[in-house]
């Protein structure tokens, strides 16, 4: 008798060449299916649209770095508050569920604030306001973050993982595209802040039904790891962290990784404080943000289980140090680029105005920064699950990203600072240099490793 379920049955056409185990299968799903409304959410709360609605609730950049500082900071508080938890939870699926549904308040203490008449809730008070409800925000999300390679390593086999972060990449904006298409027309015909008081509402119940797709997920019997329950402590995961060599060869490239993440985060709110750009820019600039997502996972699918980690990492980074060294088209760029761009298509039919011109050149340098950042996003965890051994996947998944979080805390305040009182592009154009040094780093790093020996 078949006991497989019609979805069983549907999977097994779909992704039997991907896998042969009826539960692995299950698995691919309901993580495919979490991390579609995940990128839905995070549009919609988080990313351009989060950036837009500082823009224009009047913060400048350097009040955006620190924003944004305090939610990495936080982030990197919870890595190191939590470390050694994800090995001891026993109910790891459970637990990264709850921390979903956690997720959903954010957004809508936002809601709570915007309503509120500036009059009442001066420009610093609510900065003051936003930067501890992002900080108990991250905190919240370093605990399902700690848990990701935990969960990972024992619902997906290793012959696959560098596919399934492929496939996780392009899932992530499926959604995300469309909304971002959509919010680009409610920018244009609702006022503000009514029209991201709807954004975040709706970030919030894609939250919860993400919640309730991840939890049905299950760790695979011949995936488990022995001795992960009786995993150390805090303190004592930091210090058998620290010993890994592991360790001590990726700490390095992720504080560059780190430092470079908190600028590539500022590119919006610098273009929309230096361009003539539409108030629709925040939601077109997440649809291209989101279909690199998606060509970022297809092309990943593509080279990483061939290419491995290193050079799969080093050709991101290549992309995105290419986008950051031409991020903003300020004026001494676009002063003869730009108009011979419009004369090009006014060549061939296209009669497009100035800003229109400027804003599809923006989006086209937008899209590349994130078609690389994207490969490098999955390409760098994807090494990491080859280069370090199983049982100690949580406390150093944690002590990895902590220093990834602390780093592009200190990057979103240094830019921050920097694009606020120097030359744009000279800022840029460092992080243009220090992305290819990044490449190079994890390239080294991750050579001697590939899927056969993970």
């Amino acid at each position: 008798m078949d006991h497989r379920t019609p979805l069983d049955r549907v999977l097994g056409t779909l992704l039997g060449r991907l896998s042969g185990d009826v539960l692995e299968r299950r698995n691919v799903f309901w993580m495919t299916v979490a991390y579609v409304l995940y990128g839905g959410a995070s549009a919609f709360y988080g990313g351009e649209l989060w950036l837009g609605f500082l823009t224009r609730s009047g913060f400048s950049l350097t009040q955006i770095g620190v924003l944004s500082a305090a939610g990495t900071f936080g982030g990197a508080f919870g890595l190191l508050a939590f470390m050694g938890l994800a090995d001891r939870i026993q109910q790891r699926i459970r637990v990264y569920a709850i921390c979903i549904l956690v997720s959903a308040l954010p957004p809508v203490l936002t809601i709570a604030l915007a309503l509120v008449p500036r009059a009442a809730l001066p420009l610093g008070l609510m900065l003051g306001v936003l930067a501890v409800l992002s900080f108990l925000g991250a905190l919240n999300g370093a605990l399902w973050i700690m848990l990701d390679y935990p969960i990972m390593v024992r619902t997906i086999s290793a012959g696959i993982r560098g596919r399934m972060f492929a496939i996780l990449t392009t899932a992530y904006g499926l959604l995300a595209v469309v909304l971002g298409v959509l919010s680009a027309q409610c920018l244009r015909v609702l006022a503000f802040p009514t029209v991201y008081i709807l954004f975040f509402a709706v970030a919030a119940g894609l939250a919860l039904l993400r919640a309730g797709a991840y939890s049905r997920q299950r760790e695979l019997p011949g995936l488990s790891v022995p001795g992960a329950s009786r995993s150390a402590l805090p303190f004592s995961s930091i210090v058998r962290v620290l010993k890994l060599r592991e360790f001590q060869m990726l700490a390095g490239p992720h504080v560059v990784r780190g430092l470079t993440s908190g600028l590539a985060g500022l590119a919006l709110p610098a273009a929309l404080a230096h361009l003539t750009l539409p108030e629709s820019t925040p939601g077109y600039a997440t649809a291209a943000n989101q279909i690199a997502c998606i060509l970022g996972g297809v092309g990943l699918a593509f080279i990483a289980d061939r290419w491995g980690a290193g050079r799969s990492t080093f050709f991101g980074d290549a992309l995105l140090a290419v986008a950051l060294g031409t991020v903003l088209l300020a004026d001494r760029m676009g002063g003869a680029l730009l108009p011979h761009l419009r004369g090009c298509l006014q060549g061939i039919g296209l009669d497009a105005g100035a800003d229109t011109v400027t804003l599809g050149a923006f989006l086209a340098v937008y899209f590349l920064l994130h078609f690389g950042r994207n490969i490098e996003d999955s390409a760098v965890p994807f090494g990491t699950t080859l280069l370090v051994p199983p049982e100690h996947m949580g406390a150093f998944s944690a002590a990895r990203l902590m220093v990834l979080q602390g780093s592009s805390a200190v990057g979103s305040l240094l830019f921050g600072f920097c694009l606020s009182n120097s030359d744009p592009l000279v800022v840029f154009g460092l992080g243009a240099l220090m992305k290819l040094l990044n490449g190079v780093w994890f390239w080294v790093v991750f050579r001697p490793v590939s899927p056969q020996k993970g």
